[in-house]
């Protein structure tokens, strides 16, 4: 018990002495609540690894090396973490974009397929967006084969021709329609 009270004695003289001026100098790198913390994480060092410690080295030595590593450490944290905000904000940003760019390419999208005659919108919707083939559209609409590939054929066409980009989006239709 006498030892452990030694072990602790010594090690509260150490952190009298040396604290004070291991808070300024990690003050000089980091602010005054952070340079707490790298001061404490810095005796918390001490005295786990207090057998392992080389005691040919100078203790004060030791203790600002350190303080100022463990500074750098932190400065070099706050960089990763500004950067990594910077990513994340940049990347909303084109996520927001192309959202925007996606809700107006469908809202184009929705009126030219409302501008089609009703059949052709039918025959569209039920084959590409609910993936019906040609022969169950035609036997569910009462109509011929060739009348569902009439209508396609049409439809696309005048797609083609007013949306230019917006085509590809026909495909992806069933997540707004059905």
């Amino acid at each position: 018990m006498e030892v452990k009270d030694q072990t602790t004695n010594c090690y509260q003289r150490i952190y009298m002495e040396y604290a004070p001026m291991l808070l300024r100098f990690a003050g000089k790198f980091v602010s005054g609540f952070f340079a707490e913390d790298i001061v404490h994480d810095v005796f918390l060092v001490i005295l786990k690894n207090k057998k392992r410690l080389d005691t040919s080295y100078s203790l004060k030595a030791y203790l600002f090396t350190l303080s100022k590593n463990y500074a750098l450490n932190y400065l070099k944290h706050l960089r990763v973490v500004a950067m990594n905000e910077r990513e994340v904000v940049e990347a909303l940003q084109d996520a927001e974009e192309k959202l925007d760019d996606y809700e107006q390419r469908m809202a184009r999208l929705n009126e030219k397929l409302d501008e089609l005659p009703e059949k052709q919108r039918e025959v569209l919707m039920k084959c590409f967006v609910e993936g019906q083939t040609y022969k169950d559209v035609a036997e569910g609409m009462g109509i011929s084969v060739n009348s569902v590939k009439t209508h396609i054929s049409r439809g696309l066409k005048f797609l083609r021709s007013e949306l230019k980009e917006e085509i590809v989006m026909l495909f992806l239709l069933k997540r707004e329609r059905v």
